[in-house]
């Protein structure tokens, strides 16, 4: 089961996920953040991850794709704390990709 919450503060949106994000849950979850994604201009965007127990691969995903998209994941444990270093390891190796092949690109203009 998972409790999925949103709170409104001035200047950032939290999205507070509680218990397993997990099989049909992360579906559910996916749904709200695209919602969040449509309404949501300029406002930082933080999951909170803090109440997780647990994520399958689907939900790794998706907490990937959060990631990807601008949010902040805040969550605590060993667990969550590896989940989440691995999220942004990732995140920062394809940036750095993506800065390789714009830099080779613009060399071979020249």
């Amino acid at each position: 089961m998972l409790r999925i919450s949103v709170l409104n503060a001035p200047g950032t949106i939290q999205l507070k996920l509680e218990g397993k994000l997990a099989h049909e849950w992360v579906q559910e979850a996916a749904r709200v953040w695209a919602t969040l994604l449509r309404m949501n201009v300029r406002n930082k965007i933080i999951v909170d991850l803090m109440s997780v127990s647990f994520v399958d691969d689907p939900g790794h995903q998706l907490l990937a794709e959060m990631r990807h998209a601008g949010a902040d994941l805040m969550g605590s444990g060993p667990m969550m704390n590896a989940l989440i270093e691995e999220i942004e390891q990732t995140e920062a190796e394809h940036d750095h990709e993506l800065k390789l092949a714009e830099f080779d690109s613009e060399e071979k203009e020249l």
